[in-house]
Formats: structure tokens, sequence, C-alpha cells
């Protein structure tokens, strides 16, 4: 036997500051450790790991990069934080996990985890598990809740090739979910199946698909992360295009991250007009070509990247500039354009988004306010589309009445320009030396500024001056009426300020509802309002206790989706209305009051319901094998011989026959 130095590493800081207990008495860098070169295997391992390991108070414990086949059983019972990444751990079960009780945080990456199991009997505290670059093929099913409090779930680096329907129906409180680099979606026809994340989808509000093998994101198991706002799709070599209506189900959204996945082509864009809670668009170093504007729902500022993709010249793309208090387009400066292919000349060069409004005169003169417009009909005019003379800086004017615009040659500078409107020629060819920018006219600019994107529900012109505004109080995604009256300069019904606390919305209905689910509908009041808030219990419950709040829906959204209810249940469900000033109060119903309460009942559970009638048909199929056996018995048993019977006549004394009548001779 030798002694040898073993290096261990002094104890790394708690994950959170609420997960760090008391701090402990720092031990030495080197400790000997006596080795014993007939000794190896597993034993061996845990034997050094727990000798070394600190007092039963401790709460932060690194095991990492120790040759451990399992995780030892002296481990502290008040501990918080383990981490036991780099070892050589090949399963992982929730029960084994039981013993620590406090256990806050579970590091197992870069394991050869291969199997894992969920059940009852793991550490009801556990709020992080991270099982990165592990062995994991497959993931247990799940039959019940095995951790009840863990929100954070990493599986990064698995060979992970399909999902399982409710692969995580066992982990309710499940928040975050990490599934990059795995190799989803690299077999055909198998990734993300419909109902893979029905059950703990509700809860779900990070989801990380970045760097696995998916084509496109598809409605059927998207529609399940109600709650989602966070959705990276990173570095993915088989995204090509974001189309449909994938987001319609989810109206948190306020996220979405598509960068240096070199294969996305195409992003239809009426996809962001269900998420009216959008901020961040990350679409930097993929295959765009266009990215037309659409009907933004929302007040809040949302900031998109497009730089590093194969962008047209095209004045459509001008809409990421025009408006600052709505949309940001960052390192605009960096943010090329190219001219469409055909177009030669002096003019060819990429140019940077940050002066395409200066090259679209209806996108420069539309950011000027119409008080301060010249008065003048001067417009700045391309060349003729056929002369062959050299281009004059000299431009006549064109006449009034005019339909399309023209392209622009945006090769002069600003400062040889004078003041522009929009051209007025109706679709002449092309200019030689100029990129092929198309310009919009008034109808069609107002069509792709406002009315275009609208969809179903936005206008579908403008409405005349003192005109009362196209707002609907009752209107999903209803564009706040603030928003109309400076575009359209119309007039919007009264509202309270922020200094006042809301009134209450009206409950319009309560609809779609289902065995777990229903669909909640209301109207906004007369008040600024800068969210809502539903509150549902089921009734007969504990007060608050047994009450759930569904908090940061957005200001523009008219209705909202419950899901997880219990079965054939009565619930009583509130709508409020949320400013700087406090909530709305849920009045009661009465006269000239609106209705912000309601009651429903869902509806019995399919499943009970299918299982009474598989369960009635099995009562009846074994009725009738029993009645048939009873009848084949009665069949075959011997039967006793028959008796020879006859009959025997007897005379009744008392009976005298008629005498028979004399005949006469």
């Amino acid at each position: 036997m030798w002694w040898a130095p073993l290096p261990l590493p002094l104890l790394p800081t708690a994950l959170r500051p609420g997960w760090a207990g008391p701090p402990q008495e720092r031990g030495p860098l080197f400790r000997p450790t006596p080795q014993d070169p007939r000794a190896s295997g597993a034993g061996n391992a845990t034997a050094s790991a727990c000798e070394g390991l600190p007092a039963a108070g401790a709460s932060t414990l690194s095991l990492a990069n120790r040759s451990l086949e399992r995780l030892p059983g002296c481990l502290p019972p008040a501990l918080r934080s383990l981490d036991g990444s780099r070892n050589l751990l090949r399963a992982l079960s929730a029960a084994e996990l039981g013993h620590l009780p406090r256990l806050r945080a579970l590091t197992l990456s870069h394991n050869r985890i291969a199997a894992l199991r969920w059940g009852p009997g793991g550490p009801a505290a556990l709020h992080t598990l991270d099982l990165s670059y592990n062995r994991l093929a497959a993931l247990p099913p799940c039959a019940g809740p095995a951790l009840p409090g863990l929100r954070s779930l990493g599986l990064a680096g698995n060979p992970l090739r399909a999902l399982q329907p409710r692969a995580f129906a066992c982990l309710p409180a499940l928040r975050l979910l990490n599934l990059s680099s795995t190799a989803l979606g690299r077999d055909p026809w198998v990734g993300i199946a419909d109902g893979d994340f029905s059950g703990a989808g509700g809860a779900l509000e990070v989801l990380d698909l970045s760097g696995t093998f998916l084509e496109r994101v598809q409605s059927g198991w998207i529609k399940d992360l109600q709650n989602l706002t966070s959705l990276y799709l990173r570095k993915m070599p088989r995204l090509r295009i974001l189309e449909g209506d994938i987001f319609k189900m989810n109206p948190n959204l306020r996220q979405l991250d598509c960068q240096d996945s070199s294969a996305l082509s195409s992003v239809h864009t009426h996809i962001f007009q269900d998420t009216p809670c959008l901020q961040v668009l990350l679409l930097q170093n993929c295959n765009l070509s266009s990215f037309p504007p659409w009907n933004l729902h929302s007040s809040q500022v949302l900031s998109i990247s497009l730089f590093g993709n194969p962008l047209i010249c095209s004045c459509e793309l001008s809409w990421l500039l025009r408006d600052a208090k709505r949309t940001i387009l960052s390192r605009a400066a960096d943010t090329a354009c190219a001219p469409a292919s055909g177009s030669h000349g002096v003019s060819a060069a990429p140019l940077p988004l940050s002066r395409l409004p200066a090259a679209c005169p209806r996108a420069r003169s539309a950011a000027v306010p119409e008080a301060t417009r010249p008065p003048g009909p001067f417009a700045h005019a391309p060349p003729a589309p056929r002369a062959a003379a050299p281009r004059s800086t000299a431009r006549p004017a064109r006449p009034a009445g005019a339909g399309r615009g023209v392209p622009e040659a945006p090769g002069l500078p600003p400062a040889s320009r004078g003041p522009q409107a929009p051209p007025r020629a109706p679709q002449p060819g092309p200019s030689e030396g100029a990129i092929p920018v198309l310009l919009l006219g008034d109808s069609s600019e107002e069509e792709a500024g406002a009315g275009a994107g609208a969809g179903q529900h936005g206008p579908a012109a403008a409405p005349p001056r003192d005109a009362p505004c196209d707002y609907h109080p009752c209107r999903h995604l209803q564009t706040p009426c603030a928003e109309l009256q400076r575009r359209w300069r119309c007039r919007c019904p009264g509202l309270s300020g922020e200094d006042t606390a809301p009134d209450p919305p009206r409950l319009q209905a309560v609809t779609e509802v289902g065995d777990t689910s229903a669909l909640v509908r209301w109207c906004a009041p007369n008040s600024a309002v800068r969210g809502y808030q539903i509150r549902y219990s089921a009734e007969g419950g504990a007060g608050n206790r047994s009450q759930s709040v569904v908090a940061g829906i957005c200001a523009t959204a008219r209705q909202h989706a419950l899901h997880g209810l219990s079965p054939a249940t009565a619930y009583r469900v509130c709508v409020l209305a949320a400013n700087a000033a406090g909530l709305s109060l849920p009045r009661a119903s009465g006269l000239g009051r609106p209705r912000a309460c309601a009651a429903f009942t869902t509806k019995p559970s399919s499943a009970l319901v299918l299982a009474g009638l598989c369960a009635a048909c099995g009562l009846l199929l074994v009725a009738s094998l029993l009645l048939a056996l009873c009848l084949c018995r009665r069949r075959r048993a011997p039967r006793p011989p028959r008796r020879a019977a006859h009959l025997v006549a007897y005379r009744n004394p008392a009976f005298q026959p008629p005498p028979e009548p004399r005949s006469r001779s």
C-alpha cells in the first residue's frame, strides 16, 4: 500500500443564493488518501468518496470527476446542491435520492446514464435536474407524479430520437426543458408527435430544441404549451420554414430564437399575429430573402435581428425602420440587402437597411407628420426606362392620380435628392443600373403597413377622421385604441387613467369545456389596462388555498384556455384587470354591472367513460361465457331412464249412460 496526494476540489457555492446553507470550514486542497493497487471497482470509488465527505450539516457538495459508478449512500441528509458530473454512473432512479429530502439541485451531466426510472420516493424539494450529455436513448413512461417540485430538466446531448406520449406528465411543475443537441428528428417521420407534451405542457415556459434535426414546428404538439414564453430553435440544420397556425395556442410567447439555422428560408410572418406579447425575434444568420410586415396587436416594443440573411432589396423591408416606438431593428447598419437577380449597374452593390427609408420615398414621407409635409407636389422620379442619355438630377414631376410605384435607384447620395412624394407613374419598366426596389403606392402602402397584415381582426381601410375607431372590447388580440387613434386620428371611447383601479372586465362566456380544459372569453372594461388575471377554484374548496391564479395575460388578449382541470367538477372563474393602480374587484352581476365571474362544470373524463364501457362489455362477455358453460354442462350430464307409464281406465259408477231409444216395429 502506498500513499498518493488526491486532489479534493473546494466546495462550490450554491447555484442560487436561496439554496446556500451555513458556511463550512474549508478543508485542505490536497489530502493523503491510501490506495491499494489490488483494489479496484465501484467499492473502492465509493469508499474513497465517503471518506472525504463534509459534516452532516453541509448543504453543497461536489463529487465531480471521481469515477463513481453509483452515488454513495453516506451523503449528508441536509444536502441541497450535489454535483456528480463527469463520473461513470450508468443508471438513476428517483428512489435512490429519497434519503436527501432537502436536495434542490442535482447535476449529473457527462456520465454514462442509459436508464432512468421515475417513481415515488424521490426528493420532493428537487428543483433542478441536469442529465445533459449522457446515454439516454428513451425516456421512461410517466405513471404518476414522480418529482412534483421539479422546475428545470436538462437533457441536452442525449441520443434521444423520439419522445413518448405524455413523456413529462409526471413533472407537473416543469418550467424549463432543454432538449438541445439531441437526435430528435434524425429519423424520418420520428421526433416529436402530437400529445408528447400533454400533461406537463400547461406549465412549461421555456423549451430549447436547438441543434436538433426537426424540419418544422408542428401545431399538433406545440398547442399543448399554452404558457410557453421562450422557444429556442438555434442551429437547426433541417429547419426550413415556419408556417401555419403554429402559435395560435401560445399567446404568451415573448421570445423566438432561430439564429444560425442556415436552412431557414421562409417565415410566414402572419404566424406572429397570435402572439401579442412577442418582444424578441432573433433570426440572424439564416437564409431569409424577405420579411414582410404583419399587424402588430401589441403596444410593446418588438426587437428584430435579421443581419446575416441574403435579403432582397425591397421597400417592403422599410417597415422595420418606420416606427422606432414599435419595432427596433438590431444592428441595422450591419444588415444589408442585395439587388434582385438580373440587376446590374453602379447601384448593384449591397445596401444597408439603415439607408432603405431614404431610398423609398413613400416610406420616408410616411414617417413625417402630415402637418410638416411640404405642400408642393414635387416628386422624385427615376430615369426613363429606355433612355440612353446620362442621368440628370432634375426630375419632372409625376402626374397625380397614379396607382402603383416603380423601382427606385438608391445609388445617389441623400444630399442630391429633394423633397419626395409617392411615385405616381403607372408601372413603367425598370430603369437600367438601379436596384429593383419595389415601391408601394398609397393603396398598397396602407395595405402593407396597417391593413394587409390585419388579418381577420384588422380594419380593411383607414376610417375617416373624427369617426369612431374600429375598436371592439370583446375582439381577441384587439389593437389598443390609443394606437388606432394615433395611427388613424379616430375617436376612442372614454377610458379611466392609470391612477385609477380598472373596472372589472365583462366575462362573456366559458366555452369549449372539456374534461380537463375550458376556454374563458371576456370583454375589456373602459379603463386603462396593462394585463389581465384569471382566478379559478373548484366550488366547495377551502378558500384561497385551493384557488389557482393565471397572471401575466397580455392586455390585447380577450380569451385564455385553462388546463389541468379535474373532470366532472364545478368551477368558479373570475377575470380581473390590472394596471398601475392595482387589480379590479370581482363584483357580483347586477343591474348595470358587468359579470366578472361565472361558474361552469367540466365534462366527465373520457378515459373513465371508456373504462366503464369496457368494463360493462367485459362483464357481459363473462356472463355470456358462464351461461354457455352451464348450458353445455347440463347437456352433457347423464339423464335418468324413462319409466313406462300405462293408462288405466276407471268407470264412474255414478255415471249412467242414457238409454237407447227403441225402434218402432
